[in-house]
């Protein structure tokens, strides 16, 4: 099982990247072959008018990486009250309708504020429930997101949060699973 894993932001030092990573070990560790796909990568390319329709070869590239996906985990960091423009960005040069249609899909909401990335991770749904996704039900919303991680080594302090993202996790392999099998 491919699972390709997209820390919403392309902001350097970001926490979403970390977490990505904390949650990268842990579908390895249900024997998932996982793909990192950082929105860093993304560069002027991406931003050119021809984009859409001669996508170059990083545009095409990427595309290629989320496209081979069984599922997909976004880690979805609030910026302004939704998800950063530079998601929107990729998710629109994903092929329509193949992008999401029918494509395992799972969220973790990731915010400084104590209202822990709910709106981001709805707008993101309405997005990708318009475009056919299939939704995993099992959600993770994490406030307060700077309390939360060590930062000289970049794993999470607590114990409680480590183990509702693997609950997460099995549930969303679980559902990957089943859905592969009608």
């Amino acid at each position: 099982m491919r699972i390709v894993i997209v820390p919403g932001t392309n902001r350097a030092g970001s926490l979403s990247y970390m977490l990505a990573q904390v949650v990268r070990e842990q579908y390895e560790s249900l024997d998932a072959d996982t793909d990192l796909l950082d929105l860093k990568e993304m560069d002027a390319e991406f931003l050119l008018p021809s984009a859409y329709k001669e996508p170059g070869d990083r545009v095409r590239g990427m595309v290629k990486r989320f496209m081979a996906s069984d599922g997909v985990v976004f880690i979805v960091p609030e910026y302004n009250g939704s998800y950063p423009g530079v998601l929107k960005l990729f998710i629109d040069m994903l092929p329509y309708p193949d992008g999401f249609d029918s494509r395992p899909v799972s969220f973790i909401g990731l915010a400084a504020g104590e209202f822990q990335s709910l709106r981001a991770v709805e707008h993101l749904q309405g997005v990708t429930g318009y475009r056919n996704a299939f939704h995993h039900p099992r959600r993770t919303f994490i406030g307060k997101s700077y309390e939360r991680f060590d930062m000289a080594t970049g794993k999470l302090k607590e114990a409680e949060l480590e183990e509702r993202l693997m609950k997460q996790a099995r549930s969303f392999v679980d559902f990957i699973e089943r859905i592969k099998a009608d």
